[in-house]
């Protein structure tokens, strides 16, 4: 498989993502965005790889779908935990309290 430029770029935009990811650990509204980056990297990769003639455009429709179904779980998740605890850090999680 000979890799183009488009394709080059949507890696970069996935492992940009993943960078982001372990950089980013202070709101959880980071982390949301940075999955939205690697799915949107993911996306694109996909539909290069497959081309525009593709008749297998309904596992890409699955993608996408996932994609939203992440994206509207994870602003409502974000949106309870800012009314529960008043915050979106990472460390007002009960998880992380000693």
């Amino acid at each position: 498989m000979i890799m183009s430029g488009e394709m080059l770029l949507s890696m970069f935009i996935y492992v940009s993502g993943v960078v982001i990811l372990l950089l980013q650990w202070k709101h959880i509204l980071n982390i949301l965005l940075s999955f939205e980056i690697m799915m949107l990297g993911i996306i694109t990769f996909f539909m290069l790889s497959w081309g525009l003639g593709s008749s297998d455009w309904s596992l890409m429709m699955v993608i996408v779908v996932f994609g939203v179904c992440e994206a509207s779980l994870g602003l409502s998740l974000l949106v309870s935990m800012v009314r529960i605890h008043g915050n979106d850090y990472v460390k007002s999680l009960s998880l992380y309290k000693l």
